[in-house]
């Protein structure tokens, strides 16, 4: 048992060698919709070395991201990424296309908000509002790897299922009444526009 288990380890790791020399890679990247976050990668033998799986997650602060109109607000956004870049010239460098899911997720809690109609009293309340967001996306990229050990990758693509342009926010208000208001989501957001710079490691 422990033979065949040395021998799985050095055909996985012949198998890496034989793609790419250094087939693993971890890195930071920056852009829109993923704000900053991590970055996954492993260089596989198929199709020739240029088949390569990764993955992405990213936290997003929700006060960094949401429209500027619900001034005390907190939450969080997260958004996860995973898919397959293929190589185009060279295994596991240079020009690739990337095909990939995306999932964005966000909640929160704003606070101090105002009512937009008038209560029994005449009055606009103000209440706390809550809210959460969720999108499911096929992405299409492309992109460059730029290096080797220490690397650097710009991307750009499209969204085929972009976010709204609007959440919606419950608005709960101390006399036990509620309203739904709409806040609007930074344009680069809902375009589905894809960009963004990030560079890591390979080992």
């Amino acid at each position: 048992m422990k033979n065949l288990f040395v021998a799985f380890i050095v055909l996985i790791t012949g198998f890496s060698v034989n793609s790419q020399e250094l087939p693993k890679r971890i890195g930071v990247k920056t852009g829109f919709p993923n704000g900053m976050g991590v970055n996954f990668e492993y260089v596989t033998n198929l199709l020739e070395g240029k088949l390569a799986p990764n993955a992405e997650f990213s936290v997003i602060p929700v006060k960094h991201w949401m429209a500027k109109s619900l001034s005390d607000r907190d939450g969080t956004i997260y958004y996860y990424q995973a898919g397959m870049n293929y190589y185009i010239l060279e295994p596991g460098k240079g020009f690739y296309g990337n095909l990939s899911y995306g999932y964005l997720k966000g909640d929160g809690v704003a606070y101090n908000v105002r009512a937009e109609n008038r209560n029994a009293l005449g009055q606009y309340p103000v209440g706390t509002g809550y809210f959460k967001e969720s999108n499911h996306s096929i992405n299409l990229k492309a992109g460059n790897k730029i290096g080797n050990k220490y690397y650097f990758r710009p991307e750009v693509g499209y969204a085929f299922n972009n976010l709204p342009k609007e959440y919606a926010v419950d608005v709960r208000f101390q006399d036990e009444t509620s309203e739904v208001q709409y806040e609007s989501i930074p344009g680069v957001f809902t375009k589905g526009i894809l960009f963004n710079i990030g560079a890591g490691i390979a080992f």
